[in-house]
This record gives structure tokens, C-alpha cells and sequence, in this order.
């Protein structure tokens, strides 16, 4: 029982451990292609691929094929990206001295648009915006560790708070959303 137990565990280390080299393998490339140099957009987007990897497998069961998976990510990746790099863009836009402020480091513009697609049926469509809501949410999640300041939110519960609802808020409605659109489908396909 304890052999296999142990078996077991390192095949699960090992799965993981794959896993995340293709993580690291992706985000250099995904990091090249938008000529990104900074250890902090590094450690966001990987963040972010890590989420969509396990955000694409907890669709495993509602999916009939492993290609379908493999299919999914990669349609979701440059969205999920976008996604990570959407709230530092208050940088660009309003100065340094505006970073973290509660609209860009918010989910929305991940509702709104949620808002405008809600009546389309596409798949394709689903899995773009589903993306950007994980590259989001993770954003938003990872900046927690970062004990980020959120301008105009006094305090540091606030401020986590924030940061943290608005990320899984993110998560959970991209699921929803695109997990209706996969129902929406296969109910399409039966009839």
C-alpha cells in the first residue's frame, strides 16, 4: 500500500512538474513575442498560464476530448495574456503615480464585456473571453502576494480584499460563462 502510494506521488510530481516546464517554456515564448523583458510581467504571465492550465483541466469532464483541452488553452493563452498585462496598463495611461488604482485593478472591464456577450452563443468567442477573465483574475490574485496598495481603498484589508474578490469574481464567472457555452453547444449538437 505505501509503494503504491509513493508510485503514485511521483507520478503526480511528475505530471506537475511537466506541466510547469511547458508553463515556462510558453511564457518565454509568449514573453518574446510581445518583447516583454520584466521579471514582473514574467511572473504575472506565468501565473497566468499555471491558472489557465488548471482553469482549461477543471473542464475536463464537460469535454469529450483531450484534444478539445489542448485546443482550448492554446485558443485562451494570447487572451489570458492580455489579461495579465490589462491592469498594469494605469502605467501607461495615468503615470506611475496611478498604479493599482480600483478600475484598472478591478474586474470591470472583464463584466462589461461579459455584459455585451452575454447573448452569443460561440464557443471561440466564450474561450477568448473566458481567457482574458483568467489572465485577469490571476493578475488580481497574484498582486495579493505582492501586498499591492489599491489608490483611493484605505487600509491593507481593504485593499486585499479588493484585489482578492474582484480576481476570484474573475475566475469564477469566466468559468460560468464559458461552461454555459459548452452547454449551450452540446445541446445544439443532441438535437
Amino acid at each position: 500500500m505505501t509503494v503504491d502510494a509513493i508510485q503514485k506521488s511521483k507520478k503526480t510530481f511528475l505530471i506537475l512538474g511537466l506541466f510547469l516546464a511547458i508553463a515556462i517554456t510558453i511564457n518565454f515564448f509568449v514573453l518574446n513575442f510581445f518583447d516583454q523583458k520584466s521579471s514582473y510581467r514574467a511572473a504575472h504571465s506565468l501565473v497566468g498560464i499555471l491558472t489557465l492550465m488548471g482553469f482549461v483541466f477543471t473542464f475536463s469532464s464537460a469535454v469529450s476530448s483531450k484534444i478539445r483541452l489542448v485546443f482550448m488553452f492554446f485558443i485562451s493563452l494570447i487572451p489570458c495574456y492580455l489579461g495579465t498585462v490589462f491592469s498594469d496598463l494605469d502605467i501607461t495611461l495615468l503615470g506611475i503615480g496611478e498604479h493599482r488604482n480600483p478600475i484598472f485593478h478591478s474586474g470591470v472591464l472583464f463584466f462589461l464585456i461579459l455584459f455585451v456577450a452575454r447573448h452569443f452563443k460561440s464557443i471561440f468567442l466564450a474561450l477568448i473571453i473566458a481567457g482574458f477573465g483568467v489572465g485577469l483574475g490571476s493578475h488580481l490574485i497574484w498582486d495579493l502576494f505582492d501586498q499591492a496598495d489599491v489608490r483611493w481603498i484605505p487600509g491593507g484589508f481593504l485593499d486585499s480584499s479588493w484585489l482578492g474578490l474582484n480576481g476570484l469574481f474573475c475566475l469564477i464567472f469566466a468559468r460560468i460563462f464559458l461552461l454555459s457555452r459548452l452547454v449551450i453547444s452540446k445541446m445544439e449538437k443532441s438535437t
